[in-house]
């Protein structure tokens, strides 16, 4: 078996369902090392660790590359056609939990460091790869790094996370929707594209938001309210003034994601029937843009709770996590130079897509609003199903992707 395929194989085999990921980084790390390049182990917590390895003169801007070394849970294994962590292969495709989000993606990259060591081509500044931990599950290893201060002067940065489709799907009505396009232009790209999959680039990406809104009343009996508080009259005033400003824009539209997306996710209150309600919460989630982005929405928040609380009210808001939308210009260098090396490679025309959900590059992104990003990457849409599989060729395809883009940017 091939280093590539085999190195593949051997990181599907292990079990890095988050909070297990320190022995791939410790397998990278290994594997870099044979090949002349060292990195660096960033502790995170007991067997967790990001890695981080770089490449390059130092003469010349840096060139990030991210991908995520966790995976969520393997799920019913007796769904799969065999164990989650086989990494069988059948019809040059390798099945295993994390193969496609985002194991083949971040070994690409890898590989694509390694032959460009090898190969001694010139790299006029650095190529800094990212390995991190905790994507699937609060991003905590980009947030770690970016905090560290690895993010701050990358310039542009690919992110391998799966970009790809059985491009029999473009026969969907849905997908044809998605990506703007009738039912005539689906069937050229489907005859123009020699290979199994689709492949699109991720050009923009949404953001997220969630939080909770907390109440708090004093009780009573429900016979004697006016000796108690409600907490959920102080809520559903909060909520009515939220839903006001939420509508206020949602004109607003870019042009690649569409609208803010908030969902009011959870909402609770109150102890029994008969007892006026001393506390009452409710969460949401929102999926943002970046015309209006999470740091503008939190102070508006704030600004609506404390209008709430100097009225009577005695209200909290709670931030879970905050991270940020992501659109880089379709005339950008990267977006270009993607496109360009990606339909030479991949034999196909690669339409632009903007993502519902997001990646690492939303905790880079505040440290660097500079930061040109492109999501492109080997793998489908069988991330978190039963049976996912990275199709072998797209792999290898991907490597010299990676290969050329980075030779490119650091000419």
């Amino acid at each position: 078996m091939e280093e590539t395929v085999q190195a593949l194989s051997d990181i599907v085999q292990m079990n890095s369902v988050n909070g297990n990921e320190q022995p791939v980084a410790e397998y990278l790390a290994k594997l870099l090392k044979q090949h002349g390049i060292d990195s660096k182990l960033i502790e995170y917590a007991p067997n967790r660790a990001n890695l981080v390895a770089e490449i390059g003169d130092g003469n010349g801007p840096v060139i990030g590359f991210d991908g995520h070394t966790d995976t969520v849970a393997l799920g019913d294994e007796d769904k799969w056609a065999g164990s989650p962590l086989s990494a069988a292969i059948k019809d040059n495709k390798l099945f295993g939990r994390g193969v496609t989000d985002m194991k083949a993606g971040m070994m690409a990259g890898v590989f694509a460091m390694i032959n460009l060591k090898e190969q001694g081509v010139p790299l006029h500044g650095t190529l800094r790869l990212m390995a991190t931990l905790g994507e699937e599950d609060g991003h905590v290893g980009a947030e770690q790094l970016a905090a560290l201060g690895y993010a701050d002067d990358i310039k542009a940065m690919i992110v391998g996370e799966p970009s790809g489709a059985d491009k029999r799907m473009l026969a969907d009505k849905k997908i044809q929707a998605m990506l703007g396009a009738d039912e005539a232009t689906a069937k050229k790209m489907m005859a123009a594209n020699p290979t199994t999959e689709q492949h699109f680039i991720e050009l923009a990406h949404k953001g997220s938001l969630t939080y909770t809104v907390r109440s708090k009343g004093v009780a009573a009996h429900s016979s004697m309210p006016q000796i108690g508080k409600n907490a959920i009259d102080a809520l559903m005033g909060y909520y009515n003034k939220q839903t006001a400003y939420f509508e206020s824009f949602n004109h607003v539209k870019n042009s690649v994601l569409g609208p803010t997306i908030p969902v009011v996710t959870l909402i609770k209150g109150g102890e029994q029937i008969n007892t006026v309600p001393a506390s009452a919460e409710l969460s949401v989630k929102i999926r943002t843009i970046p015309e209006v982005r999470n740091d503008k929405i939190i102070a508006d928040l704030e600004k609506i709770v404390a209008e709430c609380n100097a009225a009577g009210a005695e209200l909290t808001l709670d931030i879970h996590d905050s991270f940020f939308p992501m659109h880089t210009a379709e005339d950008s260098n990267l977006v270009q130079l993607a496109k360009s090396v990606g339909q030479q490679v991949l034999e196909q025309p690669l339409p632009y897509f903007g993502a519902p959900g997001g990646t690492d590059a939303s905790s880079y992104l505040p440290h660097n609003e500079d930061m040109e990003v492109v999501v492109f990457g080997p793998g489908n849409i069988t991330a978190h199903q039963v049976n996912e599989y990275v199709d072998l060729d797209m792999y290898k395809r991907y490597i010299k992707i990676y290969a050329a883009m980075i030779s490119n940017l650091l000419a």
